[in-house]
């Protein structure tokens, strides 16, 4: 693996993420008629939305057992 492709697969993901998550974030602004900072102000709306998240499949956290040490995501020792 040249370190051009590592780059790939550790970044497009999370790019991915962020470009799925900003479009749902539309979507339902346009629904529920809020802006983009009233979903993040009111802890019920951002649950919601966050949940709806969730349901289609969207990771919100790193994924369990893994964990970052010196920039590289590494599986934990069993």
């Amino acid at each position: 693996m040249t370190h051009i492709t590592n780059g790939c697969y550790r970044l497009h993901p999370a790019e991915w993420n962020i470009g799925e998550s900003a479009g749902e974030l539309a979507c339902y602004c346009l629904e529920k008629n809020v802006p983009p900072r009233g979903v993040l102000r009111d802890g019920g709306r951002l649950r919601e939305f966050q949940d709806g998240l969730t349901r289609q499949g969207v990771e919100l956290e790193w994924p369990a057992g893994l964990k970052m040490e010196e920039g590289e995501p590494h599986r934990h020792a069993m």
